[in-house]
């Protein structure tokens, strides 16, 4: 089956109302559930979107509601310190992105979903991993 990371924007997109990218986060999220593929966040992702979405106003209890309900289906895993060297040693001038990019690649995944389109430079034929668009996804599981 299909591993995907989801990125930190995609995981905001989804959990605040009025987000650009709403839809298409919300089609990932159902999908997921339905198993077409294995969804995975990473610990630093639920961190920042629990701060991000608090300082937009959303209230603990709905984020907590959401991130139960997106743990009967997502895996979560922490980012760890090889990820972390390679980000190092990797910086693009981003590292939290580095850093969600290196968890995604060690742990195997085929895709990382990303609004961030500066990410996508980092797509190699040398690499199994794709770095996608959320528009690209969803149209790819619809094929």
């Amino acid at each position: 089956m299909v591993r995907a990371l989801i990125d930190t924007n995609i995981l905001l997109d989804w959990l605040q109302p009025g987000r650009p990218g709403k839809e298409d986060a919300q089609a990932i999220i159902s999908a997921a559930e339905a198993h077409v593929f294995e969804m995975y966040l990473t610990t630093q992702s639920i961190v920042d979107s629990a701060y991000i979405s608090q300082k937009k106003g959303v209230p603990f209890e709905k984020f907590a509601r959401a991130l139960s309900y997106l743990r009967t289906f997502a895996h979560v895993w922490g980012i760890d310190d090889l990820d972390m060297s390679w980000a190092l040693e990797h910086y693009s001038g981003d590292f939290e992105d580095d850093m969600q990019y290196a968890s995604a690649y060690s742990n195997s995944c085929d895709y990382f979903i990303t609004r961030d389109r500066d990410l996508q430079k980092l797509n190699s034929p040398l690499c199994p991993m794709t770095v996608i668009t959320p528009q690209d996804f969803v149209s790819a599981m619809t094929e």
